[in-house]
């Protein structure tokens, strides 16, 4: 964590040198330092998602109940196998930008440099399954009912570059476009935290029911040694990319303190509220 964030204020002290060079070449332009606090969520997304975890789970969800219920009776086999997904998803993102106007107070085009700290939180807050069981011998079936949960969690900090424009940069009340792209290193997705559960009952013929729960929360390290243990790749990108699209509001206080609400594309969507000092 401490390289992650070393590596990140590296970039951003870098991107603040190049911020000067432009201050440089531009010295009637004029600075202007902000902080911003905005809440994250794909949930716009949710049944093109549910859809898609909904096929990706069925597989390893499964296998994971069958195995447990077979290391006990190991003459059931699955005979049929049904869930629905729930999905959520939330967080939060904190930030500082400096931003520099080369046109001057009246300019619409300005130039920004930030360091950003964001929580992106992806979670299934339940998942219903049903599995059936044939014993092929005595051809009874055994029925199993469970609920489930998971979550993916990662805490980036990143920086970003971006280019913004004020539409009617002089009235009082504006709107304005932010286009953006960002990164954080590798090691904000090797920390990246992944939890599962399940808890259920196998009703047996002529037998009461027996219960069956687990859970597991590892690292996407430990999940990639894992998979790798067994043979295969996993394969884990050297950073994490970030796109913004935002389209937004300023409302000029003072000369000097402006406030600012946005809306738009994040890595997902993102509402974002902020106040700028410019000097």
């Amino acid at each position: 964590m401490r390289k992650s964030v070393s590596g990140v204020l590296a970039v951003f002290i870098f991107g603040l040198g190049f911020l000067g060079q432009a201050a440089a070449a531009s010295p009637q332009g004029r600075w202007e330092f902000g902080f911003h606090y905005s809440r994250w969520s794909i949930d716009l997304l949710r049944t093109v998602i549910e859809e898609g975890i909904n096929d990706a789970l069925e597989t390893e969800l499964k296998d994971k109940i069958l195995g447990d219920i077979q290391a006990d009776y190991p003459m059931l086999v699955e005979k049929s196998y049904g869930q629905e997904v729930r999905f959520d998803s939330g967080g939060d993102n904190f930030g500082f930008e400096v931003r520099y106007y080369p046109g001057g107070e009246k300019g619409s085009f300005s130039l920004g440099f930030s360091i950003e700290k964001t929580t992106m939180r992806v979670s299934l807050p339940e998942v219903s399954t049903s599995l059936i069981l044939e014993d092929p011998f005595t051809q009874q079936n055994a029925h199993f009912s469970a609920t489930s949960a998971g979550e993916f969690l990662i805490k980036p900090w990143s920086f970003h570059l971006s280019l913004r424009w004020d539409i009617f940069p002089s009235s009082v009340l504006h709107p304005y476009l932010t286009v953006g792209l960002g990164a954080a290193t590798a090691s904000a997705l090797e920390q990246a935290q992944i939890n599962y559960s399940y808890s259920g009952d196998l009703d047996l013929p002529g037998e009461a029911s027996e219960h069956y729960s687990d859970s597991v929360s590892k690292s996407i390290t430990k999940l990639k040694e894992e998979i790798e243990a067994e043979g295969e790749d996993f394969f884990l990108p050297g950073f994490v990319p970030f796109l913004q699209l935002n389209l937004g509001l300023k409302a000029v206080i003072t000369p000097n303190i402006h406030l600012l609400i946005d809306a738009g594309i994040w890595d997902g969507f993102l509402i974002r509220g902020g106040v700028s000092v410019r000097l």
